[in-house]
């Protein structure tokens, strides 16, 4: 097992198993964004408010309200200040900007129901108890570091844990820095005439 004679594999039930699993997960998708993580944003407003998808982590990259405009991020108090100082509570079709309220965009200007925001963001994909992922498929081995540097709690790894977590945050270090590269390097497309 992970550690040798110190524990057999009767200690650690599939529940616990599980538990260590899912933490790491938790881990990697907090911490790694990658290409294969981009998805498209696609989301209408009711009463000024645009639902966050289930399974979005963070923006990446501008908000557009109906393939028109940019959207600016503000912090909620100013976007809901300047909501409650709005003279006549006009409905406008270009929002200045947007903020978070609980899991859902709010606007300023307040945006009619039916408006279609678009973008990119990054996603969590389902937990690898059910399928391996992009994710998983292309850097395996953050998720079983990860795993074991949340294991080493659990089996009071003293020794190891600290290896395994300095292993994980290389290895994650290592691979933001990769998708990084893999968007920024490289010669620029040229058409070549023949």
């Amino acid at each position: 097992m992970l550690d040798g004679d110190d524990i057999s594999t009767s200690d650690l039930s599939v529940s616990v198993l599980d538990t260590i699993i899912g933490a790491g997960e938790v881990r990697v998708y907090r911490d790694l964004r990658s290409s294969t993580q981009d998805t498209v944003l696609s989301v209408t407003t009711t009463s000024n408010l645009a639902p966050l998808p289930a399974d979005f982590l963070e923006l990446h990259g501008a908000l557009y309200v109906a393939n028109k405009m940019a959207a600016t991020y503000a912090p909620w108090e100013q976007v809901q200040n300047s909501i409650q100082l709005q003279s006549d509570n006009i409905i406008t079709q270009n929002p200045i900007y947007y903020t978070f309220q609980s899991d859902s965009f709010l606007f300023f200007p307040i945006q009619q129901d039916g408006t279609v925001i678009t973008g990119q963001y990054y996603k969590r994909f389902s937990d690898i108890s059910g399928g391996l992922n992009a994710l998983f498929t292309r850097h395996p081995d953050i998720f079983l570091y990860a795993a074991l540097a949340e294991s080493a709690t659990f089996l009071a790894e003293a020794t190891r844990g600290p290896i395994w977590e300095q292993k994980y945050v290389s290895l994650v270090g290592a691979a933001n820095e990769q998708e990084r590269r893999r968007v920024t390097r490289g010669s620029k497309l040229q058409t070549r005439v023949a």
